[in-house]
């Protein structure tokens, strides 16, 4: 698996028993990839510069399950019982990761699009829930995302 080049790693580590913690609580599975993902990194601030193809989005941070690392970036639980409260954005929706315009990157944990990564516009999240599948998805798992990224010391002059 890719390992990123942060900006700022965030030092702490997390356990299976956290994760399950998380799962447990919202009700849902993470798929393995990202799972061991967080495993080896909880989080952290993307190099400045680190672009996602194709939206050539400014990736920011990818959220922390637990341990917060930077005062401003919430943990992952703290977005989950935002959105379980709002109600916009479908549970099966588990946020990941961030880019500049403070726009959400997605992964689906429901049986229909196990795995799916999906780019949110908090701009049309009013539409959102009526046609998720015809929006945003740009990846088919959290490993081809990670090959999406697009690092600023891979970039040819």
């Amino acid at each position: 698996m890719r390992n990123i080049p942060w900006k700022l790693e965030n030092p702490h580590k997390i356990t299976e028993s956290e994760i399950a913690a998380l799962e447990e609580r919202f009700c849902f599975r993470m798929p393995e990839d990202l799972r061991q993902f967080y495993l080896r990194q909880n989080g952290g601030l993307f190099p400045t510069g680190t672009v996602v193809n194709p939206e050539r989005s400014r990736l920011n941070d990818f959220l922390a399950v637990k341990y917060p690392f930077m005062e401003r970036l919430p943990l992952l639980e703290t977005i989950l019982d935002r959105q379980e409260q709002d109600g916009i954005i479908p549970m099966c929706y588990i946020p990941f990761c961030s880019d500049e315009a403070g726009d959400s990157y997605y992964i689906r944990v429901d049986e229909a699009g196990y795995g799916e990564i999906y780019y949110i516009f908090s701009e049309f999240l009013d539409d959102f829930p009526g046609a998720p599948e015809s929006e945003g998805l740009i990846a088919n798992s959290f490993t081809e995302f990670l090959e999406m990224i697009q690092f600023p010391e891979e970039k040819k002059g």
